[in-house]
């Protein structure tokens, strides 16, 4: 089974990117390239699948300013002032991948896509808030796991032809979203939530594999505890140590099924290390919530190019574009692309 693994870890003061790419086999010399890309996985990844929701600002605010608002130019050639539905202020993971591959970004999301069709660039699954698993009560549109399932039915309907398949690369895109809520989700411990979750995430790459996919990217985790999400009670002065020691036990057990690894690069770039661009003036307030008369309830940095992280969780589009121009080399190398 061909797939690959990567991550970035931050630390530090600044903020220290250290990235790996590891495969179980060797891709230098493949049969084919990849030209088509499926997307599996949470926010690190969903470029719109996630419907703005009535009522409910945290389930829909990728749609709305700042948003999606840096001014920058989208594959088409436009200059993009709006929001799309990622979780940025312009491109995710999948963008990044996508382009890779040759194509201008992220393939249609699964909702935007009509019946009985696949665009030939492939199709991304991902929805925020996706976790491995689905539990009674949860707000999430699909798990990964049911994204996989949606991918399975419409290669047995003919949706996706096997000559897509054939010629794609998935990627399974994870943040680390049922960590953050282990304590609430039916885990007996984090132990059990790291065993259950890594354990999910072999059997969705086999799963993939089965249905023909040949070539699988996979995230490692981040280090947790050093996300806004996690060290905001220090005032981002420290990471969480409990945050972390999930994520590096998360990556260790992943890394005994994916085990070759290659050279890591690290550097310094960002200011404000932990602190995020955008955030909420409270605990339970998100980027981009604003008071009903008007009144902005966030804070919004000058220049989010000066920050890794756009919101409590996600990066900005610098933070996405220095990790995978480090990983670029490498996922090239695995898939064979020239």
């Amino acid at each position: 089974m061909k797939v690959s693994a990567f991550f970035s870890a931050l630390c530090g003061v600044g903020l220290l990117l250290a990235l790996n790419a590891a495969s179980v086999e060797c891709a230098r010399h493949t049969s084919y390239t990849p030209q088509t890309l499926f997307v599996f996985g949470d926010s690190f990844a969903d470029t719109g699948n996630l419907p703005p929701t009535k009522g409910n600002f945290e389930m829909s605010r990728q749609w709305k300013a700042p948003y999606g608002m840096s001014n920058r130019v989208d594959g088409s050639g436009r200059r993009q002032q709006h929001a799309t539905g990622r979780f940025s202020d312009f491109m995710v993971q999948s963008d990044f991948i996508a382009k890779m591959l040759g194509l201008p970004q992220s393939p249609p999301t699964y909702l935007s896509t009509p019946d009985l069709h696949c665009d030939p660039s492939g199709m991304n699954f991902a929805f925020y808030g996706a976790g491995m698993f689905r539990f009674p009560g949860e707000m999430m549109m699909m798990s990964v796991s049911e994204q996989v399932d949606v991918f399975e039915s419409m290669i047995k309907d003919g949706t996706i032809s096997h000559n897509h398949v054939t010629h794609s690369v998935a990627l399974l895109a994870v943040s680390g979203t049922d960590y953050n809520r282990f304590n609430v989700s039916g885990f007996s411990s984090a132990t059990d939530c790291i065993e259950k979750e890594t354990t999910e995430i072999i059997a969705i790459t086999q799963r993939l594999q089965n249905l023909g996919v040949k070539k699988i990217l996979v995230n490692n985790l981040q280090p947790l505890g050093c996300t806004p999400f996690w060290c905001r009670p220090t005032l981002y002065h420290e990471c969480d140590e409990f945050g972390n020691v999930i994520a590096f036990v998360h990556n260790k057990k992943l890394k005994h099924k994916l085990p070759r690894n290659k050279g890591s690069k690290s550097y310094k770039q960002f200011e404000a290390g932990r602190k995020p661009c955008c955030e909420g003036y409270g605990p339970r307030v998100y980027c981009g919530e604003q008071h009903p008369d008007t009144d902005y309830l966030f804070y919004l940095c000058k220049d989010p190019s000066k920050r890794f992280f756009w919101d409590d969780t996600h990066p900005t589009h610098a933070g996405w574009e220095a990790v995978m121009k480090q990983l670029e080399e490498p996922i090239k190398e695995f898939l064979g692309v020239v």
